[in-house]
């Protein structure tokens, strides 16, 4: 019998790992010991987004952080017509299970961002005693606002017309990155996680991301200690979290000020800072 948070049948914790998913291929990797925390990563990046956190996270827990399929080094499946469609929210939580069953951990402290929001969501709306505690950082369960889905259809025609590396350019010059300073380390960080991109696994994402069901009916389904963290210049996202913080029971709403959407990379320490409060003394 493995303790909690322990890989089961390992001698050692080897830094990274790699789960099946229905033939896809997720790769993770953990540090650090204590309970389990496992981060779901926002839209067109990989695990190391949570670069900035790991190191303070892996203090307290035992911090596992993989790649959506589609994203960095798992597997990026190829659609094919009149087959089911691997990028869909039912398959994002289902590669979440499945690292988390590959490293044989019952329950998790489940931490999402954005799209990572929409996987910790389909996780813990299907299999909500898996989940010791939730936090959902600007994230939306409910299907989002127009303004949102249209000028997605935009970076859908630039992907299209012009390629991937254009599609990220406008991306990440939308208004979710507002706060965002575009330095010299952040603009090469972009072009790293476009070099591991894939067409197709950015197209799948993307679906995902923002052509997705809305999961707001399903919320009361969630009974662990829940956080819903929003940046005060979210603007499309306020209210969502007031409403997804009134829908999951006992969840409770927390603003961060001065910052937006992108709030883990505009003020990383106040984001650690703000989810090890929940997660050590249940309140932020």
């Amino acid at each position: 019998m493995s303790l909690p948070g322990t890989p089961k049948g390992r001698r050692s914790n080897p830094p990274r790992g790699t789960a099946r998913v229905g033939g896809v291929r997720i790769a993770y990797e953990y540090r650090g010991s204590g309970p389990a925390l496992v981060c779901c990563h926002a839209f067109g990046v990989d695990r190391t987004m949570w670069e900035a956190q790991v190191p303070r996270f892996a203090e307290t827990h035992q911090v596992i952080t993989f790649d959506q399929r589609g994203s960095g080094e798992s597997d990026h499946p190829v659609p094919v017509p009149g087959e089911p469609d691997p990028y869909t929210l039912d398959t994002f939580g289902d590669d979440l299970r499945g690292v988390l069953d590959d490293l044989g951990i019952e329950r998790a402290r489940v931490l999402g961002l954005s799209m990572g929001g929409a996987t910790a969501l389909s996780f813990a709306t299907r299999w909500p005693e898996r989940v010791e505690a939730l936090i959902l950082a600007s994230a939306m369960a409910s299907r989002l606002p127009e303004a949102i889905i249209s000028r997605a259809r935009l970076v859908e025609q630039v992907l299209a017309g012009e390629g991937l590396r254009e599609a990220y350019r406008l991306y990440f010059d939308g208004p979710l990155f507002k706060g965002v300073a575009r330095d010299a380390r952040f603009n090469a960080q972009i072009e790293a996680w476009a070099a591991g991109a894939t067409p197709h696994g950015f197209a799948g994402n993307y679906r995902v991301t923002i052509d997705r069901p809305s999961l707001f009916e399903a919320l009361d389904r969630i009974h662990a200690p829940t956080l819903v963290l929003v940046g005060e210049n979210d603007t499309y996202y306020l209210a969502e979290a007031e409403a997804m913080a009134r829908r999951i029971p006992g969840a409770r709403k927390v603003i961060m000020k001065g910052v937006g959407h992108a709030m883990s990379v505009e003020a990383p320490e106040q984001f650690a800072k703000v989810v090890l409060a929940f997660l050590d003394r249940g309140q932020a």
